[in-house]
């Protein structure tokens, strides 16, 4: 599996972006996951499915529900 390689990670627990601050991943690593995994697309979306796993693990670590709109977030874009 590919390592990603993108200045846009998510800062955890709030899984917003480091650089930009929006809800991660941002249009920005979104576009660079998305090259970078160009040729392996399956790959994507396992690294994608992992990171959403993290997420709703930290989301919820203090007894809140998930967000409704993580698998948007981390999966419908994946193609």
């Amino acid at each position: 599996m590919l390592v990603p390689r993108t200045d846009h990670l998510p800062a955890r627990p709030s899984w917003d972006c480091l650089v930009c601050e929006r809800s991660w991943p941002c249009a920005n690593a979104k576009e660079d996951l998305a090259a970078q995994y160009r040729r392996f697309p399956s790959g994507l979306a396992i690294y994608m499915a992992s990171t959403m796993y993290d997420a709703v693990h930290d989301l919820t670590a203090l007894g809140e529900s998930a967000p409704a709109d993580l698998y948007e977030r981390f999966l419908a874009w994946v193609g």
